[in-house]
Parts: structure tokens; C-alpha cells; sequence
């Protein structure tokens, strides 16, 4: 018998470090450019009091990114190196190099560490004295160096440069740098740019380098944004399948399907026992219409009136073969027309006015494959991307993602700006809740008048607001997490966070 339990605690230790192997997980490093350069403060003549440092301002976003990453409990790994500092790590090589936070999955210890050295102002960590000195190449080596050792799996790999300048380096060492970003791209390490500041301007070197690191065209090549870098380390966006688009029965091209990023989900809560801790499961019953609780309140456990729910069937309207066909739920979902993984076109249509006043299902972005072998792929897909644009239609097409899965009419709305198709599923009427015949009972429906609908459209066309998602925040999820932070800190319940929404509205 203590073999059998001990051969299990080897496959539960087995399991768990196959877990740790294995798994969906990014990892992003931070290299921090920590130069004099950066602790000068960026002047803000509207609002004085919050002028900070450049180094501050990565480090506030950085604590935000921080806290998703633990409320969430996600397994993605974060690091943090400072290149340009005067002091190194202690028993390192590597010199004017320091390493932060080292990289691995994000714990509590970080934030808390983190919180600490924003508030003592970098406290322990001083810029280079010499301003020649800019030891970019050593901190892209020595970020190469860290991802080597890690022997995890990872499904995406990126080296984040912040910096707020444009540093003045001789041509050889431009040269040295260049070399060795364009080694990222055999590692499948993704290398990004990020300048802080408002009079930031990228330079070509730095254009050179990201292109460098990364196998896409200088053509398709984009400037990264610091919202969108941000957004897709907090909520990233994902390559959910690689298909083809059949324009014609000779012509197909190779297309990645991507997600536009990932649903804002509340923190989940369980049920536990107040005495032992222990998560309780909940099922529901439904109550018989003859039962009494005082009458069967003595009866046994098999007396109670109570039942389980059955599986609730489905039943044709119309008899087939004289009788009514019942099916139950699963076999519903499995009722469907088969069809083989891909993106077929039925025709154009005139792109509406109205086009996003249904949200039936979140939306994805189709883009041309950059590492497909068809020949003069990348020029198809750009021809008919431009000519849905400058004709203003839109692509209707049978959207099948898997194999053996519901294949869906969608729409195939053309983005010039950002190189591809947005695929909206085609909103049916019975998805619709149409309530112009419920409106025929209330007078309220004649209360509107042509003149009112005429005023309001003029007001909402002189509204000018600067939307973007991440400035209107879900404020559920923002004093869910606060009371997950104090409860892990053992501190004090502060006061709420802002409601951007309600804020908006003043």
C-alpha cells in the first residue's frame, strides 16, 4: 500500500512539473534605459502636479500591469533589467548592467518591491557619470543570455527597450547593435522600441532594429505604439488560426485569423466554508408544487420534495414522416452543415452607415500570412484589401474555423489603416430584438417626432471625445482587485478607485 502511495505522489510531482514545462505563457523583459536622461522631469504647464520622470511614469505603468497580472492569476513572466546604471550586480560580468526584478512568473514580492523603490525615488540606483556611455549592446547580449537559460516553454518572447532620447553612438557600434537584434529573429524573440515623452520621434536606427528582430516586410512594417504594446501585454491578442481564403476555384490565399484582444472578466468568486476552508459546490433543485416542508420536514432523504432537473428537449414545429422529431441539446448543437477549415467568398456588398449597431459576437482581424509560400501572396491580399477600401464594400464569405465546428456567414469589413479585414458574423433577425410590433400597445411610440431625431443627430455629431478602451475602465473589476490587494498586503481598505465612466459624463 505505501508503494502505490508513493509511486502517486511521483505522478502528482511528475504532472506538476510537466505543468510548469508546459503551458500558455508569455514573457516579456524590460530594458530600461536608466541614464541621466531619464530622471529629468517632463513638464506639463496644464497640470503641475503631476510632472514626473520618465523613469517614474514606466515604473507607474508598470505597477498597473503588475496588478492585472496577479488578480488574474496569470502565468505570464515579467522581468525588468536597468542598463546605464553605475553600480552592476553583484558577482556579474556584465558592467553598468543591474537586474531589477529577474524574469519568472509575476508574484506578490515583486509589486511590493516595486511599490518600494518608486516610493524611496530609485533609492540605491544611480546613472552612468560618463554621458558617452550607452551600453545597449551589452543589455541586448545579456537579455539574450537570460532568455538561453530558461528552459520553459513560452509561447511568445518579446525584449521591451525603454528609453526617452536618441542616444549619439559611433557607426561601429550601431553596427555591433544592429547584428544583434537581427539575432532575435532566429531565437523568435520579438524586439520593441518604446519612447517616452511627447516630443519622442523614432529614429531610423531604432526603426532599424525593430525590423531587424522581427520577420515581416519594411513594407508591412508599423511603428509601436505604447497603448497598443501595453494593451497586449495586460490583454494580449492571439493568432487563433492560419487559413486560406478561397476567392475563386484557382486563386486562394493564406490569411491569419487573430482575436482583438480578450473580454474584460470579473474576478471569479467561490462558495468556501467558514469552518474548514473548503471550496462547496452548489446544485439546484426544483420544488414540487404538492410539497409541504412542515408535513415532510421528519421524512428520509429519498422523501424530499425535491427533484433534479431533466434535459429540457427540442421538437420540430412541422411533422416529418407524420411525427414530430424530439432531440435534446447536445444533439442540437451537433446539427450542422460540415464544412473543411477555411474562408470562402459568396460576393460583395455596399459597406452601411449602420454597420456596428449589432454586436451579435466579438469580432476578429484577418491579415495577409506573412510566412506563407504562396507566390505573391502578400501582393493579392494588399490589391483586394485596397479595392474593398476605395470601392467602400465589404466581403460576404462562409467563415469556418475548425474542422467539425458551425460554419458562419460574417462579413469581411476592409481597414486599409491597419492592413487587413475585420470578420463581423452577419446578425439574423431572430438575434434581434425587433420591438416594433410591442410598440403598436404604448402611445409613447408617437412621442417622437422627425424634428427631435434631427436635433439629436447634430448633438451627437458636435460630441468630440477622444475614445479609446483602455480610458474607461470596468470599475467592478477595479475595486475587485483593490480588495484582493489589501487582503494579500494585510493593509486597510482605502478609498475606491475613480469611475472613469462617471467622470466622462461630467
Amino acid at each position: 500500500m505505501a508503494f502505490n502511495i508513493q509511486d502517486s505522489n511521483m505522478d502528482n510531482e511528475e504532472d506538476l512539473q510537466a505543468s510548469q514545462w508546459y503551458g500558455v505563457r508569455e514573457a516579456t523583459l524590460f530594458l530600461v534605459d536608466a541614464t541621466h536622461r531619464m530622471f529629468e522631469i517632463e513638464k506639463n504647464q496644464t497640470q503641475p502636479e503631476t510632472e514626473r520622470s520618465y523613469i517614474q511614469k514606466f515604473f507607474k505603468l508598470y505597477k498597473q500591469i503588475l496588478r492585472q497580472k496577479l488578480a488574474w492569476s496569470m502565468q505570464d513572466w515579467m522581468g525588468v533589467v536597468l542598463f546605464g546604471t553605475e553600480e552592476s550586480d553583484a558577482n556579474s560580468s556584465w558592467k553598468h548592467i543591474q537586474n531589477l526584478q529577474e524574469l519568472r512568473v509575476v508574484t506578490l514580492d515583486d509589486l511590493q518591491r516595486i511599490r518600494k523603490l518608486t516610493k524611496s525615488g530609485m533609492k540605491g540606483y544611480q546613472s552612468i557619470k560618463s554621458e558617452d556611455a550607452y551600453p545597449l549592446h551589452d543589455a541586448l547580449t545579456y537579455a539574450i543570455d537570460i532568455f538561453l537559460k530558461i528552459k520553459t516553454v513560452l509561447t511568445k518572447r518579446r525584449i521591451v527597450l525603454i528609453t526617452s532620447h536618441v542616444a549619439k553612438l559611433a557607426d561601429d557600434e550601431k553596427h555591433r547593435i544592429r547584428s544583434t537584434a537581427a539575432s532575435l529573429k532566429d531565437l523568435d524573440i520579438k524586439l520593441y522600441v518604446i519612447g517616452l515623452g511627447k516630443n519622442w520621434i523614432q529614429d531610423q536606427f531604432y526603426k532599424d532594429l525593430e525590423i531587424l528582430s522581427r520577420k515581416t516586410d519594411v513594407d508591412v512594417y508599423r511603428m509601436t505604439s505604447l497603448v497598443d504594446l501595453v494593451q497586449q501585454i495586460k490583454a494580449p491578442s492571439k493568432n487563433i488560426a492560419r487559413l486560406c481564403l478561397k476567392i475563386s476555384d484557382d486563386l486562394e490565399l493564406d490569411l491569419v485569423v487573430r482575436t482583438l484582444g480578450r473580454k474584460r472578466r470579473c474576478l471569479r468568486t467561490k462558495p468556501l466554508s467558514k469552518a474548514t476552508n473548503q471550496v462547496l459546490s452548489r446544485s439546484t433543485y426544483f420544488k414540487g408544487e404538492d410539497s409541504n416542508d412542515e408535513e415532510n420536514s421528519d421524512n428520509e432523504e429519498s422523501n424530499l420534495p425535491f427533484m433534479i432537473p431533466e434535459e429540457v428537449n427540442w421538437e420540430t414545429k412541422e411533422l416529418i414522416g407524420n411525427r414530430k422529431l424530439r432531440f435534446t441539446p447536445k444533439e442540437r448543437s451537433r446539427m450542422k452543415h460540415i464544412h473543411p477549415p477555411a474562408i470562402k467568398i459568396i460576393g460583395t456588398r455596399p459597406i452601411p452607415d449602420d454597420l456596428f449597431r449589432y454586436h451579435v459576437k466579438r469580432k476578429y482581424f484577418i491579415r495577409a500570412d506573412y510566412s506563407s509560400s504562396r507566390k505573391d501572396n502578400l501582393l493579392f491580399f494588399g490589391a483586394l484589401l485596397n479595392k474593398c477600401a476605395t470601392k467602400g464594400k465589404m466581403i460576404v464569405c462562409m467563415f469556418t474555423l475548425r474542422m467539425n465546428t458551425q460554419t458562419n456567414l460574417c462579413y469581411m469589413i476592409p481597414n486599409a489603416d491597419l492592413g487587413g479585414f475585420f470578420l463581423s458574423k452577419i446578425a439574423y433577425k431572430g438575434d434581434i430584438g425587433d420591438k416594433s410590433e410591442a410598440l403598436h400597445h404604448y402611445d409613447a411610440q408617437n412621442w417622437v417626432t422627425d424634428e427631435e431625431v434631427i436635433l439629436w443627430k447634430k448633438t451627437i455629431d458636435k460630441l468630440n471625445m477622444d475614445y479609446h478602451p483602455c480610458k474607461f475602465r470596468s470599475y467592478k473589476l477595479e475595486c475587485q482587485i483593490q480588495i484582493v490587494e489589501k487582503l494579500a498586503l494585510d493593509k486597510e481598505p482605502g478609498p475606491p478607485p475613480i469611475d472613469s465612466i462617471e467622470q466622462s459624463c461630467k
